[in-house]
């Protein structure tokens, strides 16, 4: 007989958790692409950064990479409104899909699921209503100057407020997937004894 390597918090094989099971491994390999997608983003702020702070390339021309090559309207801030955005509603879908799971809340302490729940999903939905306002001001100037509502208050670079939205909406992200996959590091560990 095989034997059924079952997802997270799953014990037995009645027919709703062989659903459970199935909906499990989809929404742990969603999350690591997710998690892995933002981790690439995060590294484009750090792109940026140096780009600036390092090669001395005006802050208004540091696209990272990608920026260079996906423009429209002579800027890279469609890109980050559609990247953004896509990246909220993926976390959106791992955030209903840990609350829902059957066993997934008992593996994420609820700390870890509210900091990932504020720092994640609710930071995101904010830096992209940052990026909404960017996005007008493109439309209206036909391109930048295009400043959002943090930087244009503080005057701080959205080079690094934009670098700090990604960093902490990504901590908050990996943070409940560690918790996630310890416990299925610990099942493994068990299933093998």
């Amino acid at each position: 007989m095989t034997e059924t390597i079952l997802p997270i918090g799953v014990r037995s094989l009645s027919r709703n958790t062989r659903e459970a099971a199935d909906i499990g491994r989809r929404l742990l390999a969603f999350y690591a692409a997710v998690v892995i997608v933002q981790a690439i983003h995060v590294f484009e702020h750090v792109v940026q950064l140096i780009q600036v702070y390092v090669l001395g390339v005006p802050d208004a021309d540091a696209l990272g990479l990608l920026g260079y090559i996906y423009q429209f309207q002579g800027t890279e801030e469609w890109l980050h409104l559609v990247f953004n955005t896509v990246f909220l509603t993926s976390l959106a879908v791992v955030a209903v899909g840990l609350l829902r799971l059957p066993g997934a809340r008992s593996l994420v302490p609820r700390w870890a699921m509210a900091a990932f729940l504020f720092f994640g999903v609710w930071l995101e939905g904010w830096h992209v209503v940052e990026h909404v306002v960017i996005i007008s001001s493109v439309v209206a100037n036909n391109g930048c100057p295009c400043s959002g509502i943090v930087d244009a208050r503080t005057g701080v670079s959205d080079t690094i407020l934009h670098f700090i939205y990604n960093t902490i909406a990504y901590a908050a992200t990996v943070l409940p997937f560690v918790f996630v996959l310890r416990s299925r590091g610990r099942e493994g560990a068990e299933s093998t004894d």
